[in-house]
């Protein structure tokens, strides 16, 4: 019974002060509800429903854009990739065409090595030499792709060989190469130089048989009496 009284009075007390949060929460809801007026944004169901449509607008327009930047992006990899394709291959080009050019200035010199070693005294020490120059030579340009036409023995092929004449041969068929008068090179599928060569021609025709006298005179007797 003696804590009666200090109950009552802390329940009365937990009263006012609910009541108090309350008066409060419901003066700061009512400013709000005022500013929202005052906006042009009043609470309600339409309200409700127009901010609805307002953001699916925004998520839609956010949705394009990003859309359309993986577009972009996509377009952008796509020439980015033919760009370095296209690079790639411009750059083997010029490798390619800076490779051509040395060799075609190195092929007098090949040329003439082998020259040396077909005049050459295999007893001199000197064409040993020469035979590993131009063993090095030809190594080198292996290296980049050069390799020797086939010649002697071949067929003629115009796109590899130039014909500089054509000799009549009973051993060897005709447009079959006979001589090697210069010796040609390829770098891979490209004709760095033709073979200069010499193709038979075949057997010689054989003469025609001279006409019999006797043939003659009578052919022209026969034409006088059909005048």
């Amino acid at each position: 019974m003696e804590n009666y009284p200090v109950k009552m009075k802390e329940q009365v007390h937990k009263t006012e002060l609910e009541m108090m949060l309350e008066r409060k929460a419901a003066e700061e809801a009512e400013q709000k509800a005022q500013a929202a007026i005052k906006n042009g944004q009043a609470p309600g169901p339409d309200n409700a429903a127009g901010l609805s449509e307002e953001a699916a607008a925004q998520l839609a327009a956010q949705q394009a854009e990003v859309e359309q930047l993986k577009d972009q992006l996509l377009r952008a990899r796509a020439e980015f990739d033919n760009y370095r394709k296209r690079t790639l291959r411009e750059m083997e080009q010029v490798r390619q065409t800076a490779s051509l050019n040395l060799i075609r200035v190195l092929l007098p010199i090949l040329d003439n090595l082998e020259r040396a070693l077909a005049h050459a005294n295999e007893s001199d020490g000197l064409t040993e030499g020469i035979r590993l120059i131009y063993k090095q030579f030809m190594d080198a340009l292996a290296g980049e792709g050069l390799e020797p036409i086939p010649a002697r023995g071949e067929c003629f092929d115009p796109l590899i060989h130039e014909a500089l004449a054509t000799v009549p041969s009973e051993e060897i068929p005709q447009g079959i190469i006979t001589e090697e008068y210069e010796r040609g090179y390829k770098q891979r599928n490209t004709v760095v130089r033709p073979s200069k060569v010499i193709v038979s021609s075949g057997p010689e025709a054989e003469p025609a048989a001279p006409v019999p006298a006797e043939e003659e005179q009578t052919d022209e007797t026969a034409s006088s009496v059909n005048e």
